[in-house]
């Protein structure tokens, strides 16, 4: 089946619009009227392709997260060793620098956390699983621990996108520093 390159230019300019509105005016201010006038469509075309603002929002943040991929990525760190653990990361460092602008908007709408809380989903069982997977790790309070690692893993992902020019596996380092017990010791906190 072929698709209509009027439906694919007109959803372009739908998406592209209201990512630039979000980036100016936050989630919570856009209407369909703004999203319209920006893309230079009627409201009518609009409803054409989404039903909803939330819907073409919903749509936008699954397409980012699929495309990130981050359940499947992690979920291969644990079954590589050493150096090719670095490959799944390096990738994915790589798509969010490709996808910056979009991705830069979605974290960083206070207005509308559904991106947060989809990410969050997706990487959260995969942190369990390997918090897990520890025997020594003493857990009271699982639904906390994935709360600070999805929000440190969020705020990395934050830093590598303001920083865009730091190399791959300098921003490795410092996520695996980051997501060791090193913090803590310099807090004086030993084990």
């Amino acid at each position: 089946m072929k698709t209509d390159l009027r439906v694919v230019k007109s959803k372009r300019a739908i998406k592209t619009a209201f990512l630039e509105l979000m980036k100016e005016k936050g989630y919570g201010n856009i209407t369909i009227t703004d999203i319209a006038e920006r893309a230079l469509i009627n409201r009518k075309t609009f409803y054409m392709h989404y039903e909803t603002k939330q819907a073409l929002y919903d749509e936008i943040c699954d397409e980012v997260i699929a495309l990130l991929d981050p359940e499947s990525t992690m979920k291969r760190l644990h079954e590589l060793k050493g150096h090719e653990q670095r490959k799944p990361v390096i990738r994915l460092l790589l798509d969010i620098r490709r996808e910056k602008n979009v991705f830069s908007v979605l974290i960083n709408d206070e207005n509308n956390m559904a991106f947060l809380y989809k990410l969050y989903d997706k990487i959260a069982p995969v942190i369990l699983m390997e918090t897990h997977s520890h025997k020594d790790a003493v857990l009271t309070d699982e639904k906390l621990l994935m709360e600070v690692y999805c929000t440190l893993f969020v705020l990395m992902l934050k830093w590598w996108i303001k920083n865009d020019d730091t190399e791959p596996d300098m921003a490795i380092d410092l996520i695996l520093e980051f997501f060791s017990k090193k913090p803590l010791e310099m807090l004086g906190i030993s084990f």
